[in-house]
């Protein structure tokens, strides 16, 4: 009967430290969560900024910056290979985005 006290006490502290544990762990799985949907947002705005109006040095950063998506390797490859040649414009500038497309599809081969 006197380790009674010691395994209360024992409980008293464990039990809430396991709590605090288990809290720990699944805000570090949602900060996962959260990123993985941040960066699957991140790609299709890319594509759509792609599809869209704007500048055109900032198309060819968004050509660029689908390096940074290795999971989507082979869709990127494909895309990149067949739309390089879709590009209207004038020739300087059809030139650089046509170039930049290939290069991205280089680089994630």
């Amino acid at each position: 009967m006197s380790d009674l006290p010691l395994w209360v006490a024992i409980g008293g502290f464990a039990i809430p430290l396991l709590g605090l544990a288990g809290s720990a762990i699944a805000y570090v799985v949602k900060l996962f969560q959260d990123a993985r949907e941040r960066r699957h947002a991140r790609f299709f705005e890319l594509m759509n900024f792609l599809d869209g109006e704007g500048t055109i040095a900032a198309k060819l950063a968004a050509i660029y910056a689908l390096r940074n998506f290795p999971e989507h390797r082979a869709f990127i490859i494909r895309f990149c290979e067949t739309q390089h040649n879709n590009i209207d414009g004038p020739g300087h500038v059809v030139q650089s985005l046509r170039d930049e497309f290939l290069r991205t599809a280089k680089a994630l081969r």
